[in-house]
């Protein structure tokens, strides 16, 4: 083999290494792709989020009391499956850096059938949720907001692209739990949050944020949103889709309330929003 194509292999193979650690930045946000539509190539941060102190068993009996989830998990056993999975996660250089980023552990419910999402986040989910932030703020209010007086049941899809098939099949078979990174997609609009999940490299138990998990994620952690340091982000329900696809769902801070919406996305006829405020997620998870 001459000189220059020994180098030039050289340098291929850095390139190959420096693309399979950049899905992540620093800071645990994705780095964009060709063709993504962010709000900017560098990151604002003038919405942010604290990283909570983590807390297993306070979080478990939360989700316990209020997530309808059993209440004979050990709280070893979920700090322990939370471990583990962090663990899996530090370990692959493709996704150690979301650590770097605001991560949240979470427990969810078993049942979750992908017939009734709509219908179990209005009769189940926000309600739960709902009994959670106010009993950790009793003077404040949660509440959903519909535009146009649309509805959840029977209206709520998944996007084939999420990933989300499989970890509501998990759901299915019993307790879940996970690692939820609020922030991981924070700046992209929601069809690039949705497309890039074709490009990030499979590895155990990965899928864009939805309903199940964030409002897990949130029982356990009712004051994610709530800051008087920051402008907190919204978070996006981006693994499901509404039958009108000018619809998102969202979760949100409003000052020291919590809101719920069902919004439109679109800014005219035919462009979509792009903002700095809207953060999707991603979810690993595993069960018990």
């Amino acid at each position: 083999m001459s000189m220059d194509s020994a180098v030039q292999r050289q340098l291929r193979n850095k390139d190959e290494v420096k693309i399979k650690m950049n899905y992540f930045n620093n800071d645990g946000r994705r780095t964009p792709s060709n063709g993504m539509r962010v709000f900017g190539e560098t990151p604002q941060n003038y919405y942010q989020l604290k990283q909570p102190a983590i807390n297993y068993s306070e979080v478990l009996q939360k989700s316990i009391q209020f997530g309808g989830v059993d209440s004979k998990i050990n709280p070893n056993d979920f700090e322990l499956a939370c471990g583990n999975l962090q663990k899996e996660i530090l370990g692959n250089q493709d996704y150690s850096n979301l650590f770097n980023g605001v991560h949240i552990p979470f427990i969810c419910r078993q049942q979750i059938s992908a017939d009734s999402l709509g219908k179990d986040l209005e009769e189940i989910d926000l309600p739960n949720f709902k009994k959670s932030f106010n009993s950790r703020f009793p003077d404040c209010h949660f509440k959903a907001v519909l535009q146009s007086n649309v509805q959840l049941s029977k209206s709520v899809l998944i996007d084939p692209r999420a990933r989300y098939d499989d970890f509501l099949s998990a759901c299915s078979k019993g307790s879940v739990v996970g690692w939820y990174f609020p922030r991981a997609l924070q700046e992209f609009d929601v069809e690039s949050q949705r497309q890039q999940m074709l490009e990030l490299p499979h590895i155990g138990n990965i899928c864009l944020s939805g309903g199940v998990d964030i409002l897990a994620a949130l029982i356990g952690n009712p004051d994610l949103l709530i800051s008087e340091e920051f402008y907190t982000p919204i978070l996006c329900l981006s693994a499901y889709v509404h039958t009108d696809p000018r619809l998102v769902l969202l979760m949100k801070a409003y000052g020291p309330h919590m809101e719920f919406w069902c919004m439109t996305q679109m800014l005219t006829k035919n462009i979509k929003q792009v903002s700095e405020q809207w953060a999707g997620g991603i979810t690993f998870y595993t069960t018990l």
